[in-house]
């Protein structure tokens, strides 16, 4: 009875071990993100706004071995709180279309983990509500503008089946516009010494997913 049992444990262990997923590439896959833009780099951008998210969603097209193309539309907020500047409540959407290049990439033996890095161009447009100068004759100087913009991202889903996974995502915005406190009136309500007009770009993390369809042939 005990060599029975001896042999039982091995077996019972081995069935409560993941199995291996297939290294298997899709035609198609939509993917959606959920993150969190924070200012950068900008000290005026980063003293005035703070994020309050970001959805991107996407479909990429794989074309060989991991490589694609893809399109994605992302829509975002960010806010002048309390915290940043007293009694001024504004508001930065913002609507972005782009194209991209990418790569997924398999990490380890079980190939559970994909790794996934691309880079976005596109255009963005920017709409500012909420601003207003304590010259209530005078407008702020803008309040839209459309701009390119460029987004290098990274992703690591953990796959729960082949196609499905859910993982992290970090992305780096950088926007062809200054961001300028006096274009927006802000330096009525606050002081920005020794700051001069920046790019504006913002650094965002969170969540995503990762879903696929159309299986390609499998990768050995």
């Amino acid at each position: 009875m005990l060599a029975q049992d001896e042999t039982l444990v091995p077996s019972s262990s081995k069935t409560n071990e993941t199995p291996s997923l297939p290294k298997q590439f899709y035609f198609l896959s939509p993917r959606v993100s959920v993150t969190v833009p924070h200012p950068m780099a900008n000290k005026a951008f980063k003293k005035s706004f703070v994020g309050i998210y970001e959805i991107t969603g996407g479909l990429n097209v794989m074309y060989y071995k991991g490589l694609f193309i893809g399109a994605s539309y992302k829509n975002g907020l960010l806010k002048i709180t309390e915290n940043k500047i007293s009694d001024f409540n504004a508001s930065m959407k913002l609507n972005n279309i782009a194209l991209k290049l990418g790569v997924d990439s398999y990490l380890g033996e079980d190939n559970r983990v994909v790794f996934s890095s691309a880079v976005s161009v596109g255009q963005n447009w920017t709409k500012y509500s909420g601003l207003h100068t304590k010259d209530q004759t005078k407008h702020p100087a803008l309040t839209e503008y459309k701009s390119i913009f460029v987004e290098p991202e990274i992703n690591l889903f953990f796959l729960v089946e082949s196609n499905f996974g859910i993982g992290a995502t970090l992305s780096y915005s950088i926007f062809d516009k200054n961001f300028d406190p006096y274009e927006l009136a802000l330096t009525d309500w606050t002081s920005f010494q020794n700051v001069e007009p920046g790019s504006t770009s913002y650094l965002s993390f969170g969540f995503g997913f990762y879903y696929s369809l159309i299986p390609k042939k499998k990768q050995k």
